[in-house]
């Protein structure tokens, strides 16, 4: 009988040409992945140094290391890239990533969030940088302005009413706490918007943040638990 063709050879060629392809293709979809990531960062530099007027995107794709039309790609306009740098330095203060634990007491999950807002509220030049230009740009670009309005100062707002929602259920809030906060939501995190105004406009001034964070708690909570 005579011997079967070797083909062990060919077939560690075609495995050997399907890896490469494959490895390939994730390192192109890990790029990918991190290039929002890499052009946030670029274009937060960018607008921190220049303005945001004064910003080219150009200058942003060469910081970033990529061409200006990949921008496009993910950010249609410059003002578009603006306010997604604005989530991206804002979403820790503000506790974008906040989910509700059913197990857990509301006044905890409150506290814990209302002091990790503290500590994010001044620990970084670049959102510094970001909110004077929200604050310098409003009234020139309605969309940062709007920004402003409803997401910075007015965000999150039905997670916190799920988070009264469920202290009002284990009986830890008032019964019409929600009622009681329906309109001045703001409240929770106002004073200490107000702080970092101050920093951007004032500068100089040093705050206790310590003493705040406890008078400004024992507040929200006081009109949360009231009989």
């Amino acid at each position: 009988m005579p011997p079967k063709p070797h083909t062990a050879p060919a077939e560690d060629a075609c495995a050997r040409g399907l890896k490469a392809v494959a490895k390939r293709l994730g390192i192109r979809e890990r790029a990918k992945a991190l290039r929002p990531g890499q052009i946030l960062e670029a274009a937060r530099d960018e607008f921190c140094q220049h303005g945001f007027a004064a910003t080219r995107l150009e200058d942003i794709a060469r910081r970033a290391g990529i061409s200006k039309a990949l921008i496009y790609v993910y950010y249609p306009t410059k003002t578009d890239l603006f306010l997604a740098v604005a989530r991206h330095v804002t979403d820790p203060i503000k506790g974008a990533d906040f989910v509700l634990d059913p197990e857990r007491s509301a006044e905890d999950q409150l506290r814990h969030e209302h002091e990790r807002f503290y500590a994010n509220l001044l620990q970084d030049e670049h959102t510094l940088g970001i909110l004077r230009l929200i604050i310098s740009e409003s009234h020139r670009v309605p969309e940062i302005g709007q920004f402003y309005a409803l997401e910075l100062v007015g965000g999150e707002i039905e997670s916190l009413r799920d988070l009264i929602r469920h202290g009002m259920a284990r009986g830890e809030f008032a019964p019409d706490a929600l009622e009681r906060l329906t309109g001045i939501e703001d409240i929770v995190i106002a004073p200490g918007i107000m702080i970092m105004l101050t920093q951007i406009i004032g500068g100089g001034v040093q705050y206790d943040l310590s003493k705040w964070s406890k008078a400004h708690l024992d507040m929200v909570l006081g009109l949360l638990k009231a009989g």
